[in-house]
C-alpha cells in the first residue's frame, strides 16, 4: 500500500466513527462549553449535534450509512492524492 490509499483509509475511517460514535460526546461538549463560557450560541451546537446523534442512533441504517460516507470520503481522499502527484 502506497501513503495516498492509507491516508485516504485512515481519514474514511475517521469519519465513518465520528459519525457513528462521536456525535453526541460533540454535543456534551457544547454544553458544557456554553455553560462554563456563558455564550448562549454554543448551546445551538448543543441542539444540532446531540439531536443529530439522537436521529442517527433511532435508525436502522445508521451503521450502513456512516460506513457509506466514509467510504465516499475515502474515495475523494484517494483522487484528489492521485490528481496531486500526476
Amino acid at each position: 500500500m502506497n501513503k495516498a490509499v492509507v491516508k485516504a483509509v485512515l481519514g474514511a475511517l475517521a469519519v465513518a466513527l465520528y459519525l457513528r460514535f462521536g456525535l453526541e460526546p460533540t454535543g456534551w461538549l457544547f454544553y458544557e462549553a456554553s455553560f462554563a463560557l456563558n455564550i448562549d450560541w454554543l448551546y445551538w451546537g448543543y441542539s444540532g449535534f446531540r439531536g443529530a446523534g439522537y436521529a442517527l442512533s433511532l435508525w436502522s441504517y445508521s451503521t450502513v450509512t456512516c460506513a457509506g460516507i466514509g467510504a465516499v470520503v475515502g474515495l475523494l481522499l484517494w483522487r484528489r492524492s492521485l490528481r496531486h502527484t500526476s
